[in-house]
This record gives structure tokens, C-alpha cells and sequence, in this order.
């Protein structure tokens, strides 16, 4: 009997995140031989560069998260985007979202907001999907 690999599920998280600055190659090289450059990240983490509002939606996201990876088998793949990169503002305006947190599946569903109940309900529709595909075989 051949065994089905079930395909994983992409998630994309928009959402405003605490970010690091680095700076040019050359520049990261020299901090990091003198010394200085894990400092500095350091000090930009613990100086709060978020509001505690944000910080505590990007801590429950984060739980979500985890906890969703944890109870998907291993089928799970997020990725998180800043919505203040680059990249974030262009998926923005990709995927038309205005309000954040977003949640972009890869079938093109979209939770806008922060809803674990909807956000559990979608993953386990296409989670579930192949565990109804074994219980058929």
C-alpha cells in the first residue's frame, strides 16, 4: 500500500513585529569582530520597540502559532512578514489588506485580525482534509 504525503499549509502572518537593524555586510563584519554588533542588537530588543499593545498582540500571536505547528503533524509552515518591510507593504497591497494582524493561507483565504476561533477553524479545514482521506483508505 503507498503511503499519501500530505501536502503542508502555508500560513503568512502580517502583523507589526519587532525588527532588528543591521546594518551594510562590511559593517556587520567589523561590529561583530570588535565586539559591539550583539550588544547593540540587545540593547534595541530590551529598549521596547513596540507599544505594549503590540507587544502583547505579537506575544498571542506568537502563542497561537506555536501552538498550531504543535497539533499539525509536522504539515505547518508560517512565516511572519512586518508589514513595515519592504516585503510587508508589498503584500499589503497585494492581498488588499489595510488592517493588521492578517493571516494568508495559501489557498488565498484571508483572517484579517487577530480571531483564534476562526483561525483554528480554518487550519483545521485543510488540516482535517487529509485525515478524512486516510479514514476513506
Amino acid at each position: 500500500m503507498e503511503k499519501h504525503q500530505a501536502q503542508p499549509v502555508e500560513i503568512q502572518i502580517l502583523a507589526y513585529a519587532p525588527t532588528e537593524f543591521f546594518h551594510c555586510q562590511h559593517c556587520e563584519l567589523v561590529w561583530q569582530q570588535v565586539g559591539i554588533g550583539d550588544r547593540f542588537r540587545a540593547e534595541r530588543r530590551s529598549s521596547g520597540l513596540l507599544p505594549p499593545d503590540l507587544a502583547a498582540q505579537y506575544t498571542e500571536i506568537s502563542d497561537w502559532a506555536g501552538d498550531a505547528f504543535a497539533h499539525s503533524d509536522g504539515r505547518l509552515i508560517i512565516k511572519a512578514v512586518d508589514v513595515v518591510s519592504l516585503e510587508g507593504v508589498w503584500k499589503a497591497l497585494r492581498h488588499r489588506v489595510r488592517r493588521f494582524p492578517a493571516f494568508l493561507f495559501d489557498d488565498g483565504e484571508r483572517v484579517v485580525g487577530f480571531d483564534r476561533a476562526r483561525l483554528d477553524a480554518a487550519l483545521a479545514r485543510r488540516l482535517g482534509s487529509t485525515t478524512e482521506e486516510k479514514e476513506a483508505v
